[in-house]
């Protein structure tokens, strides 16, 4: 397979940068996609291999700019891709009780973002030959999500984009596949605040509480995954959902 470059979305968040620097997905000249903040992302500017682009997601003219100025740099196209962009429902509230613009905002940004990104990708993946995509799923997509049924929704459209496009390229050898983890451990004071940042707490401990792990979700495992299925060694494994969830039914 083509190496091409790796593109990951959302870099600048927890899961996103983490995936940047983790030493196996390196390996891969990488276009870092962040929206406004890049923090997390110091230092790696620095290499040659690695090129950092603010991007709005869903401004699909804005983010095909991006890509064609990341072909000139690296010389090659995009043939792989971790998507783990995602904007969260910032009200926690219910679907009786919800603001309907807050709702909308929460699915359709989560959404078209991931049709956006798909449909940037695709025609330079089939034009290289090869293609290795990885899209970032939830476990609500199983259980649903009590104050979050807009992310919940939006996480289960971006799983069927993961079962839907897979079919209309394999022919190209591109394989499509999503990772929809439980609560990952992260440091939640860093990026929420108030009665959102308590809801997000509470969740976290009744996962744990439940979980017969009794762990959240790591992000190392997160990365080890992302390896697999960004790898030359996969053929046939696409269209798939691969919920790490700590063994919950």
């Amino acid at each position: 397979m083509k190496q091409g470059y790796l593109v990951i979305t959302g870099a600048n968040g927890q899961v996103g940068s983490y995936l940047a620097r983790f030493p196996q997905l390196a390996q891969y000249p990488q276009l870092l996609l962040y929206h406004q903040r890049q923090d997390r992302l110091q230092g790696l500017d620095k290499a040659p291999n690695r090129l950092l682009k603010q991007c709005n997601l869903m401004d699909i003219n804005s983010l095909a700019a991006c890509i064609q100025e990341a072909n000139h740099h690296f010389g090659s196209l995009p043939t792989r891709l971790i998507h783990t962009a995602a904007v969260r429902s910032s009200d926690a509230a219910g679907v009786a009780e919800c603001d309907p613009e807050v709702f909308s905002h929460t699915l359709n940004t989560n959404l078209m973002a991931t049709v956006n990104i798909l449909r940037t990708l695709l025609p330079h993946s089939r034009k290289a030959g090869c293609g290795r995509y990885v899209l970032y799923g939830s476990v609500v997509t199983a259980t649903g999500l009590v104050n979050g049924a807009a992310y919940a929704a939006a996480k289960a459209a971006i799983v069927n984009l993961a079962k839907s496009a897979p079919l209309e390229n394999a022919a190209h050898n591109i394989l499509i596949n999503c990772i929809s983890p439980g609560p990952i451990a992260t440091d939640l004071a860093s990026d929420y605040e108030g009665e959102y940042l308590e809801f997000r707490k509470r969740y976290f401990e009744a996962h744990i509480a439940k979980t017969p792990t009794h762990k959240l979700i790591s992000m190392q495992e997160l990365a080890e995954m992302s390896v697999l299925l960004v790898s030359d060694a996969l053929e046939n494994l696409t269209g798939q959902e691969i919920i790490i969830n700590g063994g919950s039914l």
